[in-house]
């Protein structure tokens, strides 16, 4: 059997879970009553919360960037295309 099936897998959670979470973490931080080990701990869980919302906020950026790319591509041109920087107007 090979390691790669022996680690559990963290259980998936969703974007709009993971920045509850994250909110969740920065409150209690800011209350400021955590001993300085609870405080690494939490700090610990909030990155990890915030991993997950940036690999999905970039999941989905590429999505769109397909999307319209897909759109512009078969957009009439009257209706003009994306702005320089991939923006559209």
């Amino acid at each position: 059997m090979d390691q790669a099936s022996e680690q559990p897998q963290p259980p998936t959670i969703t974007f709009e879970e993971a920045l509850a979470r994250l909110e969740a973490v920065v409150a209690e931080l800011e209350k400021g009553d955590l001993t300085l080990a609870a405080a690494l701990e939490a700090f610990k869980d909030g990155i990890s919360n915030l991993s997950i919302c940036v690999q999905d906020l970039n999941v989905f950026e590429e999505q769109i960037e397909v999307l319209l790319s897909e759109y512009y591509a078969s957009a009439p041109a009257w209706l003009g295309g994306p702005e320089p920087g991939g923006r559209t107007k």
